[in-house]
């Protein structure tokens, strides 16, 4: 034996993972995180185009899409592209909400199960959807959409609140008839960049004139307001909604402008729920409601609201207010926000909007 010949030196090799084992720590699957800010943002686009709504998806995040909402007089049209989610009417003592609207939708693409307080409908692009804003209702979106969203006050079209039942919760054809006429219409009045303020108050007179005529064409006629009173209540209705932030707005002024005596202006609202004096208040403080409810409006001073709606005594204005809403108009907003629960900053991304009349 060769003692002093070379010697071998054994080194251990250090001990490696499996790269299997590294790659499977890496693909645990993280704990989903719901999003509360982005789905209170797109609820409350919802909330401007429709209805108050609350929103949510299966991964609990904000769906991507965007709303384009157009304010033309006292109708409100508006275009949602997005995808998959569902949608369900909040309960109808949302503070901020005045008066009751029809909500037409129509869907160019895509689908919506829209469930009421009856059967289940299927609202593709063949129908137009007719919904009753104070009533409960949801919305399912199994994959990308886009809607037409035209929402009408009740008032302006003659229908008494008591009987919005009578049609709420249908899907109307709109390839026919006057419903045809109403979808050619909704899909570019809501995809126009903006409209001119004289041009989106006609507009909206416009509107307000076919919705009254599909309603008449679909058996609903004992509902709506005829004859020469009708149709004259009807335009003092749109006639007010136009102008209600002019503070010279009075019976006066719109007798003159409708070429009647005051008088008979009178005698005409007469077997209506309020006077014309109430009319116009009453349109100004659910303004002045929605105003103040908006998120993004929280900064702004109730003084200045009041005076955007009309009002040119705030003491008055407070007064009226809480007689309405049964609040002052500072605790009409604090509840609104708490309600909404929308943080601050988050009402500007996702929607672009052309007011028109403002």
């Amino acid at each position: 034996m060769h003692r002093n010949g070379p010697r071998m030196v054994f080194r251990p090799t250090p001990h490696r993972l499996p790269r299997r084992s590294t790659a499977l720590s890496l693909l645990l699957p993280a704990s989903p995180v719901r999003d509360e800010e982005g789905l209170a943002r797109w609820s409350s686009r919802w909330r401007d185009a429709a209805m108050p709504v609350s929103v949510t998806t299966s991964d609990g995040r904000e769906p991507d899409g965007h709303v384009v909402t157009h304010r033309l007089g006292a109708v409100t049209v508006s275009a949602i592209v997005s995808g998959a989610q569902r949608v369900t009417r909040v309960p109808a003592r949302q503070p901020g909400e005045g008066g009751s609207d029809l909500v037409f939708m129509l869907h160019t693409r895509g689908a919506a199960t829209y469930r009421g307080r009856t059967a289940d409908i299927l609202a593709g692009p063949s129908a137009l959807l007719l919904h009753d804003s104070e009533r409960f209702c949801s919305l399912s979106y199994e994959g990308p959409f886009t809607a037409q969203v035209l929402r009408v006050p009740a008032r302006a079209v003659g229908l008494s609140a008591g009987r919005l039942g009578a049609v709420t919760g249908t899907a109307l054809p709109s390839e026919s008839g006057t419903g045809a006429l109403l979808a050619s219409l909704l899909p570019a009045v809501a995809s126009s960049a903006g409209w001119a303020a004289r041009v989106g108050e006609r507009l909206g007179v416009a509107l307000v004139d076919l919705v009254t005529l599909l309603m008449l064409e679909h058996g609903v006629a004992e509902t709506v307001q005829d004859g020469p009173r009708g149709d004259l209540v009807r335009r003092i209705n749109t006639y007010v909604d136009e102008h209600f932030r002019n503070p010279s707005l009075s019976p006066e002024s719109i007798a003159k402008a409708h070429h009647i005596s005051l008088r008979y202006l009178h005698r005409v609202f007469e077997p209506e729920e309020v006077t014309v004096g109430r009319l116009i208040q009453r349109r100004r403080l659910e303004e002045s409601a929605r105003e103040l409810a908006r998120p993004g409006g929280r900064t702004v001073a109730v003084a200045a609201v009041a005076q955007l709606c009309g009002f040119t005594n705030a003491a008055h204005f407070s007064r009226a207010f809480r007689q309405l809403h049964g609040c002052s108009p500072l605790e009409w907003r604090s509840r609104a926000l708490a309600a909404s629960a929308v943080p601050v900053g988050t009402d500007k991304a996702l929607v672009s909007s052309s007011v028109a009349g403002r």
